[in-house]
């Protein structure tokens, strides 16, 4: 047996007062007999046994009732008997912690599976007239239950059946949950949180998200807060905290490299061996071994295979270690044939480099020939007159050059494109109607005219965007070698442009524009020799290849996702369903306008989507849709430690208990520390005193034999 308060145990020798008392009260007297006196003491010899009899039942009480206030002020608990701690509230709201650090495992297994073993066993044995309800969290609260209920058992079951997940903990919002179930309840009650302690989990920078915890736990009475520690100890772990691939853009054939980013993590100023395998389609390509001196960072690199066109998935995979839920990180690489771009040309020819499009096409995609690498895109030419009638969904880009008046459903297709995520490119030319444009309020800059150079000489380009990735490196890449004889004036005035490339003179020469979810990139000349030499030069094939490049890197599907992130889904006609990676099967829901939302994310690993309306017989040949993993805070060792949690709590009453069943008291807060046990010493002290209270008083009436008398 222990004691959460064993500090008022000193005070048990107060016990023996009323011994002692009654000790120093039994003064002798010298005797002297006396004949009258031996008379009425023969007489009276029932009633002197009678009186000694209740003063010892009366110092015997006045010892159990000093006995039972001090045991029940020291709140003994019994190894073991959780369950009575808790039945000492009429309702109980369990929290049990389901995110990534409890796959942690000890002798005993892992800590969730310990965690739900303990839950649905102490709910079973909690006392008739207790209700309850429970749960499991992560990032969110999730129970059936609005409120506790009688049925114990239907709550057990539900916990029995709790499924461990890959996201990161969120310790905040499951007690104002557990909160509010208990408000909604009547209010009062306990928490029961049954967690690993993970510091990452419980948010305690984040003052703001404590006091909505306090506020909601004022609203329900101040429930007093049971804290089951089910930390297995661990000293050090692995893990994989990030992954890069080159280039980022894959097209087939390509063999990229894998840079994988090992984490060591370690209570101790100690070194390991990282053993790192690569997994891609199932099977195991390559492994590499990384030396750690001390705990910190370090890259391993890898080489894939040259890929097929299609989708790839994969995952790394670190040795076994006390934390398995991070030793995988799963990955997803995309890959096609050759990348489209559409040109439409607004003053095609066929003298060569005549048309508008000529340079455009040459820069995007060479001739291919033995001493130079394959274009990665594809270019298609279209006029400006078959631009309405076209999709333009599945183009990486649309380059308009010599940009010619377009009709409404043009324009409109245009905007639309751009708007839903596409890149745009405008080159104005000679055909161009800047007042046409300029109506068209199409997304942009406006055109006010033409801006020549005097007589032979030529208009030079000046200042660059530092910070952008498509131009800051053009001076020392020959932009000074651009020579310009004329062009157009761009107005950004009023738009919310930004100015990639000025002239030297400060005019804009190449502006982008954020138009919805894509981007417009207006030049302030042609792609043609008759307003400048710029399609001579090394700056139009980087700038051109550079705006479509980091469009696609900004818009491409991520190598992986961490675990709850919405997954945006566009399928083909027909019912279909996303296979998540436990083999289970959700159907999509499509709405009425937009990407159909896939929320269901909590586990690690590849999510696939499949034709029909259940899970594929061989759901790994199903196609993957993207690679979700494990949050890096759920690989951290930092627990949060018990002077912290009663902090954080303010005056709510926390009892701090380990799973065999040891108590401990969370000093530091204001409130009361209060618990029930398997001892109703409270009950026990209060019968006493009643029990004395009544003695004292019988033996205070004068007797039937006085009456007569």
């Amino acid at each position: 047996m222990q004691f959460l308060h064993p500090e008022l145990l000193l005070l048990s020798p107060l016990v023996a007062l009323p011994v002692i008392i009654h000790l120093l009260n039994r003064i002798r007297y010298r005797r002297v007999r006396w004949a009258a006196i031996d008379f009425l003491l023969t007489m009276e010899r029932r009633a002197v046994r009678r009186a000694r009899l209740q003063q010892i039942l009366l110092m015997a009480l006045r010892m159990l009732l000093l006995a039972a206030a001090l045991g029940a002020l020291a709140q003994p608990v019994v190894r073991g008997g959780l369950a009575a701690l808790l039945g000492g509230s009429r309702q109980v709201a369990v929290a049990l912690d389901a995110s990534a650090s409890m796959a942690a495992a000890g002798t005993g297994g892992s800590a969730f599976e310990r965690g739900r073993q303990l839950v649905a066993s102490t709910l079973e044995a909690l006392p008739r007239g207790t209700r309850a309800m429970g749960g499991t969290f992560a990032q969110a609260y999730d129970s059936p239950f609005r409120e506790p209920l009688q049925d114990r058992s239907a709550v057990a079951a539900v916990l029995k059946e709790a499924r461990l997940t890959g996201a990161r903990g969120d310790v905040p919002r499951a007690l104002r949950a557990a909160a509010e179930s208990l408000e909604r309840g009547g209010g009062g009650g306990t928490i029961w949180l049954v967690t690993d302690l993970q510091a990452s989990g419980w948010r305690a920078d984040e003052a703001g998200e404590w006091q909505q915890v306090r506020a909601a736990l004022e609203r329900a009475g101040k429930p007093q807060v049971v804290i089951t520690d089910l930390s297995p100890s661990v000293e050090a772990n692995l893990s994989v905290v990030a992954l890069a691939v080159a280039p980022a853009v894959l097209v087939e054939g390509d063999a990229p490299k894998l840079t994988a980013t090992v984490a060591f993590r370690s209570n101790k100023p100690s070194g390991t061996a990282a053993t790192l395998a690569l997994f891609l389609d199932g099977q195991r390509v390559d492994s590499r071994t990384q030396e750690f001196a001390e705990p910190g960072r370090a890259d391993v690199v890898f080489r894939l295979p040259p890929l097929k066109g299609g989708t790839h998935w994969g995952h790394l995979e670190l040795s076994p270690d006390a934390m398995p839920g991070d030793d995988r990180y799963y990955f997803v690489l995309h890959t096609s044939a050759r990348i489209p771009v559409l040109v439409v040309d607004g003053a095609p020819s066929s003298v060569p480099f005549e048309g508008g499009s000529d340079f455009v096409k040459l820069a995007i995609q060479p001739p291919e020939s033995a001493l130079a690498e394959r274009s990665v895109f594809s270019v298609q030419t279209l006029p400006p007159q078959e631009l309405a009638g076209t999709d333009l969904s599945h183009f990486a880009a649309v380059i308009v050059t010599d940009l010619p008046p377009l009709p409404a459903e043009a324009l409109e297709r245009l905007q639309t494109y751009a708007g839903g995520g596409g890149l745009v490119v405008v080159f104005p030319g000679a055909h161009t109607d800047a007042a046409a444009w300029n109506e068209a309020k199409f997304p942009g800059p406006r055109i006010r005219g033409l801006v020549e150079a005097e007589a032979d000489k030529k208009l030079k380009l000046g200042v660059v965007a530092p910070t952008s990735p498509i131009v800051s490196a053009l001076p020392a890449e020959g932009l000074d070698r651009v020579l310009i004889s004329k062009h157009f004036r761009l107005d950004t005035a009023g738009q919310p442009t930004e100015v990639l490339i000025h002239t030297e003179s400060g005019e804009p020469f190449l502006v982008r524009l954020q138009a919805g979810r894509g981007k417009v990139y207006v030049f302030a000349v042609s792609a043609q020799a008759d307003f400048s030499n710029l399609p001579f030069t090394p700056p139009f094939l980087l700038v051109l290849h550079r705006a479509i490049q980091t469009h696609l890197v900004e818009g491409a599907a991520p190598l992986a996702l961490t675990t709850l992130t919405e997954l945006r889904l566009s399928p083909p006609p027909g019912a279909h369903v996303v296979v998540r990676p436990d083999g289970r099967a959700a159907p999509i829901v499509r709405p009425a306008e937009g990407d159909a939302v896939y929320a269901e994310t909590e586990l690690a690993g590849i999510y696939r989507l499949a034709p029909g309306a259940s899970a594929p017989e061989k759901p790994e040949l199903a196609a993957p849709l993207a690679a979700f993993n494990v949050p890096t805070q759920e690989s951290e060792l930092e627990r949060l430690d018990a002077a912290t949690i009663q902090g954080l709590l303010g005056s709510v009453a926390v009892t701090y208990l380990r799973a065999d069943g040891a108590a401990g008291s969370l000093g530091g807060g204001s409130g009361t520390q209060t618990a029930s046990s398997t001892f109703p010493l409270a009950a026990l002290a209060l019968a006493f005193l009643v029990g004395e209270v009544l003695l004292a008083w019988s033996m205070g009436r004068p007797s039937a034999t006085a009456k007569q008398g």
